[in-house]
């Protein structure tokens, strides 16, 4: 029978040989960190390439909603965002994107000084209010029946999938909902999935698999948790600068909190399944 997900056996060589036919292939190499898709960078002759072929069911359904959410907002910021193609192999789809030269913000935030923490963090907000504020209707973002467009819907089925019972008894559906679901978010705004270029000013923002329908606090909330303490005020400071706005506290404490449970419990499920040591 075959599989609609990719698994580690395969050929993967050949898929990605036939997908850059007219490139010199120099180096495929593996990036192991990848726990919801099979990642491979790839180097030709015209520069390098990412591909990602997901693991199982959920995931392949959300790199479609991946591919549909980045050409949706592709150029509605003024920041650079992936533009992925969209392939497939036996029907499985798979995507790839030329890569973004940048450092991502996870590997150099402990070493910047308080005022390219300041400049960065200004411009990590100006993306997120920029992309909260785009006009949109639900049918021209996603043209086909897909997953879990709210942000919360999404993450219900992700929990509910892969994280037990006992990981996830923080999970409330309805606390996580504080507000109505009127804007677009980037749904998984972390450290990770910002690029910094030579001069520390961001230059891309990623990866939108978990992109959909929901309010601001879901992205405020996911990147002030996911970076130390030194950017919490200034982001803060600069969100509410921008959108001329005081922001509610306990509800943003409350859903950073929410973030960090949704981290710990699928860290115990990447523990349980081999992909996190």
């Amino acid at each position: 029978m075959i599989k609609n997900y990719f698994s580690l056996d395969e050929d993967y060589t050949n898929i990605i040989k036939n997908s850059l036919p007219k490139m010199k292939i120099i180096n495929i190499n593996p990036i192991s960190t990848g726990w919801t898709n099979i990642v491979f960078e790839v180097s030709t002759d015209c520069g390098n390439y990412f591909f990602r072929f997901p693991r199982d069911n959920f995931w392949i359904r959300t790199i479609v909603k991946d591919y549909e959410f980045s050409k949706f907002i592709n150029g509605k910021t003024d920041f650079n965002t992936v533009q992925l193609n969209l392939l497939y192999d036996n029907g499985r789809p798979y995507s790839i994107h030329k890569k973004i030269e940048g450092t991502v913000l996870a590997d150099k935030m402990n070493d910047l000084s308080p005022e390219e923490i300041k400049v960065i963090s200004s411009e990590i907000s100006k993306f997120m209010y920029q992309l909260h504020n785009v006009s949109f209707k639900e049918d021209e973002i996603f043209d086909i029946d897909n997953i879990g467009l709210n942000l919360t819907d999404f993450l219900d089925e992700l929990l509910n999938l892969h994280v037990s019972q006992e990981d996830k008894v923080f999970w409330k559906y309805d606390e996580f909902k504080q507000k109505e679901h009127n804007t677009l978010v980037h749904g998984d705004l972390n450290s990770s999935n910002i690029l910094l270029d030579e001069n520390n000013h961001v230059t891309a923002i990623i990866d939108f698999g978990f992109g959909g329908f929901g309010n601001p606090y879901f992205d405020i909330a996911r990147i002030i948790g996911r970076c130390p303490d030194t950017f919490k005020n200034e982001i803060i400071k600069s969100y509410e600068s921008i959108s001329n706005e005081q922001l509610d506290y306990p509800v943003l404490n409350d859903e950073i909190k929410i973030w960090e449970n949704i981290d710990n419990s699928y860290i115990n499920y990447m523990r349980r399944i081999g992909i996190y040591k």
